[in-house]
């Protein structure tokens, strides 16, 4: 049995954890962390997911909840997986890390703890999005230089950081493929003012519409033809059961920092360094 804690627990992702690890056999929830401030501590978090109250409350206390753990499965912000990675490192737990928007500073201190623990850190825990990244690579890896690139992402008006971590992921596998740095060949059309990707580059949409959870695509096209790689979120459960499926895997690895090519077996399918 797999004892987990989800740090941002009251929040969508959080209660889409809940719900789903429910339906799951051999893991258990037993802790649910939120800020100080949050309106719902105290209450079950069982309720506040929907479903039947599971004799877990919501509390502020990661470091007395994380003796009885075996991982951590972080969806809070972006300023708080620093402090977060540190106090799970502490205590030697394994971690999932799902929460994007990180910046220079934040990302190099969770980095500094993998040497301790083992961590999966990764912008989408999305079961088809991690098989569209290796797709994505391989086919950049081949079709380079003969197409045009653009990678193209839809989220809810909620989302603060754009591009997305998936779209910006999607476009670091491209360049993997082209063999190229990322910050060299990435257009970002902010303002939606470039309709046709320039040669050789990654032209970059970013759309903010309604309650989308998710969408994403790539494409590769010349006078000739055009290719699409798609993938539609229907839903946050396909990340929650996704990260649920990493917690159970990442508690038998060495200290190491991983993703979910690394958990699902897909770093055969992509280009060879």
């Amino acid at each position: 049995m797999t004892k987990i804690i989800i740090l941002g627990a009251a929040g969508k992702m959080g209660l889409a954890l809940i719900r789903c690890a429910m339906q799951i056999e051999d893991l258990t929830i037993t802790g649910a962390i939120e800020q100080t401030d949050h309106p719902d501590l105290g209450k079950d978090v069982g309720d506040l997911a929907g479903i039947d109250a599971i004799g877990v409350s919501l509390t502020s206390n990661l470091d007395s909840a994380l003796d009885n753990a075996d991982a951590v499965i972080d969806f809070s912000f972006h300023t708080a997986v620093p402090t977060n990675t540190v106090a799970t490192a502490a205590k030697r737990r394994a971690m999932i890390i799902g929460t994007t928007g990180l910046d220079e500073q934040e990302t190099m201190a969770v980095c500094a703890e993998a040497d301790k623990i083992p961590i999966l850190w990764a912008p989408n825990m999305s079961l088809g999005v991690n098989l569209l990244f290796a797709m994505v690579e391989k086919a950049s890896s081949i079709l380079k230089g003969d197409f045009l690139v653009e990678v193209d992402e839809t989220h809810h008006i909620h989302k603060k950081d754009a591009p997305s971590g998936t779209a910006l992921k999607l476009s670091e596998r491209i360049a993997d493929g082209w063999r190229k740095e990322l910050k060299e060949i990435m257009i970002f059309d902010e303002d939606g003012s470039t309709k046709e990707p320039p040669a050789n580059k990654i032209l970059m949409h970013s759309h903010r519409e309604g309650e989308v959870v998710g969408d994403h695509t790539v494409s590769f096209s010349n006078a000739a033809e055009r290719i699409e790689f798609t993938h539609h979120a229907w839903n946050r459960d396909t990340f929650a059961l996704g990260a649920l499926k990493a917690a159970m895997w990442i508690v038998n690895r060495k200290p190491a920092l991983y993703d979910m090519q690394d958990m699902l077996g897909l770093t055969s399918l992509n280009v060879k360094r």
